[in-house]
């Protein structure tokens, strides 16, 4: 069985952290800009190797899958995207409105699991 397309992001994704993580994407030029939040994917990744390629400093990571990430926003009643964008690793962004309404920031964070981070960076 094929591996999951896996969404990794750093730290805990809480509604409060995907609402103040989202903004106005660097290195995309408006128009027609890009607005969201980061997350590693790529398919065929393994979630660790998603972390690694993230480079996060956070202790935990959430992950997910694009497919769970797509189905919330949808039962919220709104149309989400994940492209991939300028960035390190296997940059993506979720592409949401801004601000993100409470209802989709709860929706796509109770599809986000924790585990700790299998590659932290410690400077």
């Amino acid at each position: 069985m094929p591996e999951p397309n896996w969404v990794v992001r750093g730290g805990i994704a809480t509604p409060n952290q995907l609402q103040t993580g989202t903004g106005r994407h660097r290195g995309v030029a408006d128009p027609p800009g890009l607005i969201g939040f980061s997350v590693q994917s790529q398919p065929g990744k393994t979630i660790e190797e998603l972390a690694v390629a993230g480079r996060f400093r956070n202790a935990q990571i959430s992950f997910s899958t694009v497919e769970e990430l797509i189905a919330a926003g949808a039962a919220a009643g709104y149309a989400i995207t994940i492209v991939k964008s300028p960035g390190a690793g296997y940059h993506h962004t979720v592409r949401v409105p801004s601000p993100v309404p409470t209802d989709l920031a709860a929706a796509l964070s109770r599809v986000f699991r924790q585990v700790p981070h299998p590659a932290r960076i410690i400077d």
